[in-house]
């Protein structure tokens, strides 16, 4: 008998491939679940049902279907019961005391407290209800469930009619997301039913998302959701590499084309061309990708087989498999396929088979880059580059995981590519390559083989700094040498030149892989897709949708609504305004991105709209566009397209980030078988902060129109109202400008023809400018070039006070753009007009913007580019996120004559090192002066010279902070804390919101605390000076030494212990069980150098460790007294002279808490010095009442808090304790020692276990009752016993922290204010003022304890010469 033969065994699916297959079959919407989380949740893959129980489905599956009206419940029943196991006695009657629909029962699980809270809402529709279609009257009823969840705090539903189950997620603040399971395909398909009874299976829907301690989500379904949300940023981050990585691919083939033609292919194309045509190529992919999984192009075969991007890297990938890859890239089928298809989505497809509307637009315009359609490249390109498209391959995936474009925002899409506007392209006349590292930069084969000759050890310095890779790294690849089939390899990737494989070959390992695995060698004549510059350095980070959201709400609700919220009114009680009132408002994003923060305006108002046609009627011509759908769906896409057409408005800086933001917005507007949004009159390139704003300013040829009608009579006549033939050029000219843009926001576009229509109107609109934007360029050159203007005859303003500067530079201006003002006019005037003279015109002004950069700026004149607003009043909102650049980078980022111009134009010569924050909010009032604007900023915008030139200004001319975040860490990837803030004309009954927990106070100031009874800024009082010193300066490393090298010293001469100390800094206080130096240091005090040499070895080590570093520095007596410290603060010295212990703080930490330290080490300048041994001083320094001064008038950095003493303690009222209280300072010190020393734990450790609500460890608890009662003491002290202190875990500008009640804290400080401020006056009624003690260079004397001062006014003010 033959052997029986075995079928092969089909190969098994990992856990990551089931995933990934069950929820492409259920196609999901919104962010869904990911296949990393849910692998991650279960490793062994889904859970299995038995067979019995997959047969009892199957045959009441098939009972049900014939008799619904009979067996519905009983099916129902069998499914929640059984498969999903959720006991009736779990199952709660939920609230219907409101309107809207109600979910038939709640599902509970147990709670933090031991009592059931609410996990799921179930609902129950009869047999054939729809779950996700919307009418015009009503929600669909899986929004319907969304909104319960979200007003509910219940992040899950489960909507069902038996047949459909959709399980819904959501939360406040965040999209929807939902799957809907077919009961009709779990028999077939038994991965859907199987990740059905896992999902929602009782034993993980009910469970907390939390474990009881708080430390690590649980294993829950709603966990689930939120791993995913949390994970979203590094999917994008992976997916945004992958396109990196394929436009670099693209590049690539696109350059070894033109090698093989002798660089005829790309002669007349340039190199910003090259980079814009390949970076294009890959939106118009994701843009395909992104239309094809929403169903908005064509589905029949004909399309899908032979156009389809999606099939096409199915086609791709199956001849990959079947002909290898050698085949694939002799191929070039592809390509010209794709180029078939981009034309068919801009010109329209019309055949008997398939038909493709003009979609129009200039993503899929092929006259833009006509240079492509000359390109041959081969279908392994073009697979690989689909492939990172469509494939999540990151590093530490074992499978690569499909991507859904139908799961992805619009705004993770635009954050993808926004990573890419920090790239060009660049063409090379010699080898280059592209080397490992996290920089991963592109270097000449030159440069390498020179540093390479120096030696080992400096080429692997050079290396680490030009690669960003680890030492390890660079080790490795430097000692890798290529194989056999490597070497073939490199021969390939050269050209087949044998020379420069030779040359490139030491240098294998160092050499990073394109996604085809080929090593990156760009022979000359090559053009390379490098990095030119850095957005992340320039400020710019992508914006994340939430944080987009909520901007843009607390923005415009005040706009949309009346009564709202500008009228003070309940939230119950907001009317939304007439649709035709919300389609007039005009709102802006002047550094728009990606548009991220455009398509949630979109999306807001268009909902608004919706809301006033469902209560006031859907007008008829909105039925007729919609063809008579009067869904919910249709209505918000219509209104969408018709707020992108008429409503928002947006410029960037790059000209490819407009390119982003158009894509974004086209991906939300898109409907299917309708042109794209017609967008470009509203989303335009230039510099939003250098240009003109105001037609006035046009007219006066000046920035300052009254300056400039006294400079430049020709303009505008040698009397007032006196008309000029270039006054009448003008209004002429932006009357019809105006007339024209106004006709194509009027103007629908429902055909190709419509789009075209808007085309030429704009073009003829822009050639009706052309002049004027000549003119207004010239205003704005002569004001770029005065602060370098060389003839001015006395140039003594340049280095003089900020009163000699401005004077200055506005005289230089006024010189130059005087001289300009008759060439332009004779420009302007058709009589004198001559080409000539406009050519040397233009030459001169592009010289001028240009300076000492390498391309000149771009004005972005707002009064010429949207006339339509800016003569109509001006913008109703502005909202956006600036970008971050600190002060002290501004100039050296923009160059000093944008510095200067910024200071005089934009600030109005307020001087001062201000982030670039504080510039866009000042030119948000002048493009909104009678709207809103929310923003988001570094938190400094409320600091320092940030907040006296933005904030503070804002206040000043008349406008009011309705609402602000103070401070909270940025999201996304970006390592700064951030400030929201909204300001705008406030109603006078509206409310003042503050913080994230949104609280209501009296006022919102520019430092964005609440506003209190006492205006003013504190006062340094007198009786605190000489108390609180920042510690020594060292400057120098080589000062300092390690323990060991200290005692080897002073064992080998005992004197050298005279000048050796333990050195305390900041982070050793803050991070040490006992708070003790980790290093030592070397002082010799004010030693002379002779004296110090009598200390042989330390001497010898500071002379040759320091002594050439100080010899650099620009401070004479640093570089002359080389030996000793910087600062040596003697006035501290003499403080604390005589103590054996005193206390410290660390300058810059997260606690601000004093340490009780020994008194004979030496103390860095990251730390505050109290020169006291008394326990009262610690106890006050260590209540709620000093930090929540310290908080409201000391600066932060990455949102820990500065402790500069000149701003907190100087001015803090300090309080008597009396007698006997100074002992709770002393019991909590030794408690808190006592608990570092046992659990191994530095201070800032232990305060973040005080901080965190989750733990009720017994020694935690201990010390969170000593603070209380600490604080009480303090209060006391102060006579403020009738303060509930309300301690508890709130929500700070620092995180959330253990203190007292946030209006508490409010009160906290107007009463200090008040008692600054009294202080002060009796000060000054007594004679004294601050800094008299340090001229009169008084000998420093030891704090008398706080219980010796003998105090007046009720024990609160310390009579004249009292420290304490």
């Amino acid at each position: 008998m033959p052997p029986i033969r075995r079928r092969p065994r089909a190969p098994q699916q990992t856990p990551a491939e089931q995933h990934a297959e069950w929820l492409r079959l259920l196609a999901p919407d919104g962010p869904f679940l990911s296949v990393d989380v849910l692998t991650e949740a279960f490793p062994q893959g889904l859970d299995r049902l038995t067979d019995e129980l997959r047969g009892r489905v199957r045959r009441a599956w098939d009972e049900v279907q014939e008799a619904p009206g009979e067996l519905r419940s009983q099916w129902t029943e069998l499914i929640l019961g059984e498969v999903l196991g959720w006991q009736r006695r779990y199952r709660a009657e939920p609230d219907r005391s409101d309107g809207g629909r109600h979910p038939d029962f709640a599902l509970l699980g147990p709670g933090a407290r031991g009592e059931n809270e609410q996990r799921l809402h179930c609902y129950l529709l009869p047999w054939d209800s729809d779950l996700t279609v919307s009418r015009a009257d009503r929600p669909s009823a899986v929004e319907q469930a969304a909104a319960r969840c979200r007003r509910d705090l219940v992040p899950l539903a489960l909507v069902t009619n038996g047949r459909l189950w959709a399980l819904v997620h959501a939360r406040p603040g965040g999209p929807t997301s939902v799957g809907v399971f077919d009961a009709d395909l779990w028999l077939e398909e038994r991965a859907l039913l199987s990740a059905f009874a896992t999902l929602l299976a009782g034993r993980r829907v009910q469970i907390p998302e939390t474990h009881t301690d708080g430390s690590s989500p649980s294993g829950s379904t709603a966990s689930l959701f939120a791993r995913t949300a949390n994970a979203q940023g590094k999917l994008t981050e992976e997916l945004g590499e992958q396109v990196r990585r394929a436009v670099e691919l693209l590049v690539s083939e696109i350059a070894r084309l033109d090698r093989e033609a002798r660089g005829h292919l790309l002669a007349d194309v340039a190199e910003r061309q090259v980079y814009k045509g390949a970076l294009t190529v890959l939106m118009r992919m994701v843009f395909l990708l992104y239309a094809e999984e929403q169903r908005l192009l064509p589905g029949d075969d004909l399309y899908v087989d032979h156009y389809s991007v999606t099939r096409l890297f199915d086609q791709l990938a199956d001849d990959w498999e079947r002909y290898g890859e050698e085949i694939v890239d002799r191929r070039a089928a592809a390509w010209p396929r794709l180029l078939a298809l981009f034309n068919g989505i801009h010109a329209g497809v019309e055949h008997p088979d398939l038909r493709i509307p003009a979609y129009g637009g200039s993503l899929f315009d092929t006259g833009r880059f006509e240079w492509l359609t000359r390109l041959k490249v081969t279908d392994r390109v073009v697979f690989q580059i689909l492939d990172a498209l469509l494939m999540l391959r990151g590093k530490g995936r074992r499978t690569a995981t499909r991507i859904s474009y139908k799961a992805l925002d619009v705004e993770d899409i635009g954050h993808i590519y926004e990573g890419l506007l920090e790239f060009s392209c660049l063409k090379v006349a010699e080898p280059y390559v592209g080397l490992i590292g996290k920089h991963e930069p592109e270097l000449p084969l030159r440069e390498l083989e020179e540093q390479r000759s120096v030696g080992e050890e400096e080429f692997l310095a050079w290396l680490l700094d030009q690669t960003g890779a680890t030492r390890r790294q660079l080790e490795k690849g430097m000692g890798a040498s290529p194989k056999p089939e490597q070497l073939a390899d490199l021969r390939a990737a050269a050209d087949s030149d044998d020379e420069l494989a030779a040359r490139t070959a030491p240098f294998w390992g160092l050499l990073r892989t394109d996604l085809r695995d080929d090593p990156t060698i760009f022979p000359a004549g090559s053009v390379l897709f490098t990095q030119v510059g850095d957005r992340r350095r320039t400020g710019t980070h992508y914006t994340p949708r939430a944080m987009a959201e909520t901007v843009v709400e607390h923005t415009l609700a005040p706009l949309v609504y009346a009564p709202g919220p500008a009228d003070g009114a309940e939230r119950e009680t907001w009317r939304v305004k007439p649709a035709d009132e919300l389609l007039k408002l005009k709102i802006v994003d002047p550094a728009m991105g990606s548009g991220a923060f455009l398509v949630s305006a979109c999306r807001y108002l268009a909902d608004r709209i919706v809301e006033a046609w469902l209560r006031d009627g859907v007008p008829e011509e909105v039925r007729g566009a919609v063809d008579g759908d009067d869904s919910l769906d249709e209505l918000r896409l219509f209104a969408k397209r018709r707020v992108a057409a008429s409503c928002v408005y947006g410029v960037d800086r790059d000209d490819m980030a407009v390119e982003l933001a158009k894509l974004s917005l086209w991906l939300e507007t898109l409907a299917k078988n309708k042109p794209f949004s017609f967008l470009d009159h509203a989303l335009r390139c230039g510099d939003s902060l250098v240009g003109l704003v105001s037609e006035e300013q046009l007219r006066a040829f000046h920035t300052d129109p009254v300056e400039g009608r006294q400079v430049n009579s020709r303009w505008v006549g040698k009397r007032e109202g006196e008309a000029t033939s270039i006054a009448d050029r003008i209004e002429q000219v932006l009357a019809e400008t105006t007339r024209l843009r106004k006709e194509i926001e009027a103007a629908p576009v429902l055909d190709p023809v419509d789009v075209q229509r808007k085309t030429e109107m704009l073009r003829e609109a822009e050639e009706q400018t052309e002049l004027l934007r000549l003119a207004a360029d010239a205003v704005i050159a002569a004001a770029i070039a005065a602060d370098r203007y060389p003839d001015l005859d006395d140039k003594r303003w340049v280095d003089g006070d900020a009163e000699s500067k401005k004077l200055g530079w506005r005289a230089a201006y006024n010189h130059l753009v005087s001289r300009l003002s008759d060439e332009v006019a004779e420009i302007l005037d058709e009589a004198t007009y001559n080409f000539k003279k406009e050519t040397q015109l233009r030459e001169r002004v592009e010289d001028w913007l240009t300076g000492k950069r390498d391309t000149p700026i771009r004005p972005l004149h707002w009064a010429l580019e949207f006339p339509e607003v800016m003569g109509d009043g001006g913008f109703d909102a502005v909202v956006g996120n600036p970008p971050f650049i600190g002060g002290q980078r501004l100039t050296g980022t923009l160059g000093t004559d944008v510095r200067e111009y910024l200071v005089a134009d934009v600030a109005g010569g307020k001087r001062g090192s201000a982030d670039l924050c504080s510039y866009f909010l000042l030119r948000n009032l002048r493009l909104a002066p009678h709207g809103r604007t929310g923003i988001i900023a570094t938190n400094t915008i409320a600091q320092g010279d940030t907040r006296e030139v933005g904030l503070d200004q804002v206040t000043e001319r008349g406008w009011t902070i309705y609402r602000a975040v103070k401070s909270q860490p940025w999201p996304g990837s970006a390592n700064v804390h951030v400030s929201l803030v909204w300001a705008g004309h406030a109603g006078e009954k509206e409310k003042y919101v503050l913080g994230e927990d949104e609280v209501e106070v009296r006022g919102i100031t520019p430092s964005l605390d609440a506003r209190s009874r006492v205006t003013g800024k504190p006062f340094r009082l007198v009786a605190n000076e000489g108390q609180a010193f920042q510690g020594s300066i060292v400057l120098g490393e080589g000062f300092i030494l390690q323990p060991e090298e200290a005692h080897a010293l002073i064992e080998r001469d005992p004197k050298n212990k005279e000048v050796l100390f333990p050195y305390l800094n900041g982070k050793d206080l803050n991070s040490r069980p006992d708070s003790s130096p980790s290093r030592w240091v070397i002082d010799f005090g004010d030693l002379s150098e002779e004296q110090a040499r009598e200390y042989r070895e330390p001497f010898d080590i500071v002379q040759h460790a320091v002594k050439p570093f100080r010899e650099q520095n620009k401070r004479k007596v640093y570089r002359d007294y080389w030996w000793q410290f910087a600062e040596k603060r003697p006035a501290l010295q003499g403080a604390v002279s005589g103590l054996k212990n005193f206390f410290v703080l660390a300058t810059v930490s997260s606690t601000a808490l004093p340490v009780f330290v020994e008194a004979q080490i030496v103390v860095s300048h990251t730390c505050v010095v109290f020169p006291s041994d008394d326990f009262s001083v610690f106890s006050l320094l260590s209540s709620s009442v000093h930090g929540v001064w310290a908080a409201a008038t000391g600066s932060t950095l990455k949102g820990d808090l500065r402790y500069t003493p000149s701003d907190i303690y100087e001015t803090f009222p300090l309080a008597s304790l009396g007698a006997g209280k100074k002992s709770v300072g002393e019991d909590l010190n030794l408690v808190r020692v006592k608990v570092m020393f046992e659990r191994q734990i530095g201070l800032t450790k232990l305060y973040g276990l005080i901080n965190s609500s989750t733990n009720h460890d017994s020694d935690i608890v201990l010390l969170r009752k000593m603070h209380i009662e600490m604080d009480k003491v303090v209060a006391s002290a102060y006579g403020w016993d009738d303060l509930d202190l309300g301690h508890g875990h709130y929500e700070t500008p620092r995180g959330l922290k253990w203190t007292v009640h946030p209006q508490v804290q409010v009160e906290i400080l107007d009463r200090l204010l008040e008692l600054n401020h009294a202080r002060h006056r009796q000060e000054q009624e007594a004679g004294l003022r601050p800094g008299a003690r340090k001229r009169r260079k008084a000998k420093p004397k030891p704090p008398r304890p706080i219980d010796a001062v003998t105090p007046v006014d009720g024990a609160l003010f310390p009579p004249d010469g009292a420290l304490f």
